[in-house]
């Protein structure tokens, strides 16, 4: 199912559309709410701090309409959806090509009313991400990647387009991001003491921000303990296509939609490895 990325003139038509939807519901949806949410508007899902607003409802639904049928895909799986209808996760096997939506990716800082929140849209074949997107709205930024064609990111306001490249760092001069969230204890706790003790982190609390901060150089690792395909198609396929390393950290595997955590994402496979071996390290 490459083939339908393998094009120039059809990747530039994936990139207009996705890139105006993200936009258009961002506009018209996500930023109508944001500061601006009523305690009656946010409600929890899986956990007490596990939230979704009316803004994520409408976001997704809004999405779902313009997307569903776009190069004749029509089945999809969105989070909040699919928190409903645990069936349409599960449907992916049975179809090569699936939308994956993520209409607020961070919904806890946005309801906080902080900066750190964005909107993800991926392409995803027999499971394997071949085209992703993030929209930072705040900074009007736009960060993609196909499979095989590099990572990139879009000033929406002047469209300057930039290749996201990963540099090289040095092991000692290494900061991340993520958390332990989803790992079952006693182990999550031995992680997250190895992670506080061993590295230096930044919480950012999204998948999304975190995977452009890495492809940007900003960071040089993210660590999650949960998986999910919504946040990690992102992550996967933009870390790879800007040149590093993304690996399920239990058996080294490459991430895809069905995949349990945890997962490492890093600038190159040497953080990578030592991040895995000090976050298992038993004392």
């Amino acid at each position: 199912m490459l083939n339908i990325i393998a094009k120039k003139n059809k990747r530039d038509q994936i990139i207009k559309y996705i890139s105006n939807l993200l936009i258009e519901v961002n506009k018209l949806v996500v930023l109508k709410y944001y500061k601006d949410l009523e305690s009656r508007q946010i409600s929890t899902k899986s956990s007490e701090d596990d939230y979704v607003t009316i803004a994520d409802k409408e976001s997704e639904e809004f999405i779902v309409r313009k997307l569903k049928g776009f190069l004749e895909v029509d089945h999809y799986i969105g989070e909040e959806t699919s928190y409903l209808n645990k069936n349409q996760y599960k449907s992916i096997k049975d179809h090569s090509l699936s939308w994956v939506i993520d209409p607020i990716d961070g919904t806890k800082n946005y309801i906080k009313g902080k900066k750190e929140f964005c909107s993800m849209i991926s392409l995803i074949s027999n499971a394997i991400p071949i085209a992703t997107f993030i929209y930072y709205p705040l900074k009007d930024l736009l960060v993609y990647a196909f499979k095989g064609f590099g990572a990139y990111s879009i000033d929406t306001k002047t469209n300057k387009i930039t290749n996201l490249k990963i540099q090289k760092t040095n092991i000692s001069n290494v900061l991340g991001s993520g958390g332990t969230k989803g790992i079952e204890e006693p182990l999550r706790q031995l992680v997250l003491n190895n992670l506080r003790k061993h590295t230096n982190r930044l919480f950012i609390g999204s998948a999304g921000i975190e995977t452009i901060m890495l492809a940007s150089n900003e960071i040089q690792f993210v660590f999650h303990g949960r998986v999910t395909p919504w946040d990690h198609s992102p992550l996967d396929l933009i870390t790879k296509e800007a040149g590093g390393c993304v690996y399920m950290a239990n058996d080294k595997t490459e991430f895809n939609a069905f995949s349990e955590g945890p997962i490492i994402a890093a600038s190159n496979y040497k953080i990578w490895k030592s991040i895995r071996d000090l976050a298992f390290k038993k004392n």
